[in-house]
């Protein structure tokens, strides 16, 4: 007596789609309405699923399995599963990040009767997506979740969220339901037009800038060669140092909290400026003081709504920031000696704000423990050695980074600009998995890395051997500052009591140091190093020591 073939579902159709558009990892946490997904996960081996202890986690692995170069996507249940992974979709929509958030959803029969869970998922993604779409036919979702990552991964990346509701997930599907071929737009070139009245700019300007922006991720060598065909400084955006080589001899560094004087001066003195995948965003901009109105512009994006939306071009250019920079490289003629000059000499300027050993730490005082310096030094050793990947968070310590890090090889550091805290280590995991050829170090606050310190069970479950930095103050040390600056000192819900995070990673069976002095800072990263587990590795420093010497923190606004 022969058996039934087994019943195709909703479910099984999803990984089919998934597995066609080239996804092999999946992050969540298992919920009543995706059991039937999971099932199917379970049942096959191209995708490998990773469970996390919270979906926050999800959603950030996720995100910085992207930001690596391999479309991160996260499964939810309804509800309370969706709104947890809220904040990893907002943050990669503020960050053009592409991500694909699958969320279970109550079955069509029983909608809109405030049932258990029950969720609208559209309303509520809606404003913090790219696009939100819920599946109401199983034959549907080839077309529906193939076009969700086809979105996510064209033009300005973005999150999409996909809402797949029980019935959906359950229903059978026939067999001449398939998932549709692999499709990939090409990015757009510039205008010939615009080019044209682009190099007319570019090639009079005395004093122009090169400013690139997170939408010329990826486009090194072509950033470069553009640089030098212009002899013009190059600044990043905030966060986004890692655009260019330090030691190219147009960087300048990055704006934004924590810039450096001749940084933010070189910007506000230029006579033309190029921005290449840039937002002009509030940070980078010092609130959009900072371009000068009388600047002229030529602005690069893919997106055509970025266009005059805080600044108004003279050029304006819808177009991949690669191809661009291709395309006014060919056109420029040769950089005069003056501006080659003037290039030159603004390069020192900036390195000699940049050096640790600048008179404007001398009044530097840790307080006895260990000091900023001590654990960019420290830092600094594998921002030199190829093979690593530096992860930053959102701690206190940030603008340290940010002034005194220097990166001599593109793509070697990962920041996020969103302002969510928690991002750090669970990106960091994500990236790890991503690029299993890189050695993932992140550096993160106390108040971050606890908000999400249980998931360090997730990366020895699944044997991501990240090194987590966590520089622990005992205080929400951005919070701190503002109190202490701009309240009078009136510290309230700042300060709070900590494990030893050393420790607390052994108890889950990774590695753990702890370093109290700058002495020992170097050998305990180097200690963590030498480990194939998951790390912690905690520098203690003082409740109050916080920002380099002179930097007060931006007021509340």
């Amino acid at each position: 007596m022969g058996t039934n073939p087994p019943v195709r579902t909703g479910s099984d159709l999803v990984v089919e789609c998934l597995t066609a558009e080239g996804v092999d990892l999946v992050a969540g946490v298992p919920g009543t309405t995706v059991m039937d997904l999971i099932d199917s996960l379970a049942r096959q081996d191209a995708i490998r699923f990773v469970h996390t202890r919270h979906e926050q986690v999800a959603g950030f692995l996720a995100d910085g399995r992207s930001r690596a170069g391999q479309l991160g996507v996260a499964l939810v249940s309804r509800g309370p599963g969706a709104a947890n992974a809220a904040i990893a979709v907002h943050n990669a929509y503020d960050e053009s990040v592409p991500l694909l958030l699958l969320v279970g959803q109550v079955p069509g029969s029983i909608t809109e009767r405030r049932s258990f869970e029950e969720m609208d998922v559209v309303s509520t993604f809606a404003p913090m997506s790219k696009w939100v779409v819920e599946v109401h036919r199983a034959d549907r979702i080839p077309e529906l979740l193939q076009r969700a990552v086809r979105t996510a991964v064209t033009g300005r990346p973005g999150p999409v969220v996909v809402s797949l509701p029980l019935d959906v997930l359950q229903a059978e599907v026939a067999a001449d339901v398939q998932p549709a071929r692999r499709v990939r737009a090409h990015p757009p070139a510039p205008a010939p037009t615009a080019v044209q009245d682009a190099v007319a700019l570019l090639s009079a300007a005395q004093r122009p800038v090169l400013v690139v922006g997170g939408g010329a991720t990826g486009r090194t060598a072509e950033l470069t060669r553009l640089a030098d065909r212009l002899a013009a400084p190059v600044i990043t955006t905030w966060l986004r140092q890692s655009l260019v080589s330090h030691d190219h001899p147009g960087f300048l560094g990055a704006l934004g909290y924590g810039a450096h004087d001749v940084t933010e001066q070189t910007v506000q003195e230029a006579d033309v400026l190029l921005a290449v995948g840039c937002r002009f965003s509030e940070f980078s901009t010092k609130r959009w003081t900072l371009v000068d109105p009388a600047t002229r512009i030529v602005h690069v994006d893919v997106d055509a709504t970025e266009l005059g939306r805080v600044h108004l071009p003279e050029v304006g250019m819808v177009a991949d920031a690669g191809l661009a920079a291709t395309a006014l490289a060919d056109a420029l003629p040769p950089p005069s000696q003056a501006r080659t000059d003037r290039r030159d000499e603004l390069r020192q300027r900036y390195l000699a704000a940049t050096s640790l050993d600048s008179p404007a730490l001398a009044d530097d005082d840790p307080a006895g423990k260990v000091s900023s310096t001590a654990l960019v030094r420290a830092l600094q050793e594998l921002a030199d050695t190829p093979g690593h990947l530096l992860v930053q968070d959102a701690p206190s310590f940030g603008p340290w980074s940010h002034r005194y890090l220097r990166l001599p090889r593109a793509g070697s550091f990962a920041g996020s600009a969103g302002g969510a805290m928690a991002w750090g280590f669970p990106a960091g995991l994500g990236m790890a998995l991503a690029r299993p050829d890189l050695r993932v170090v992140t550096v993160s606050g106390d108040g971050s890395f606890w908000m999400v310190a249980q998931d360090l069970e997730t990366a020895v479950r699944e044997r991501i051997p990240t090194v987590n930095v966590v520089v622990n103050n005992d205080a929400y040390g951005n919070t701190r500052d503002r109190q202490r600056s701009a309240h009078g000192g009136r510290y309230l819900g700042v300060f709070y009591g900590n494990p030893d995070f050393a420790e607390f990673a052994r108890s889950l069976g990774a590695f753990g140091a702890r370093a109290t002095t700058d002495e020992e800072v170097g050998p305990a990263l180097r200690a963590a190093l030498a480990q194939d587990l998951p790390a912690v590795v905690e520098v203690v420093q003082d409740q109050m020591y916080g920002l380099p010497p002179g930097l007060l923190p931006p007021a509340a606004r």
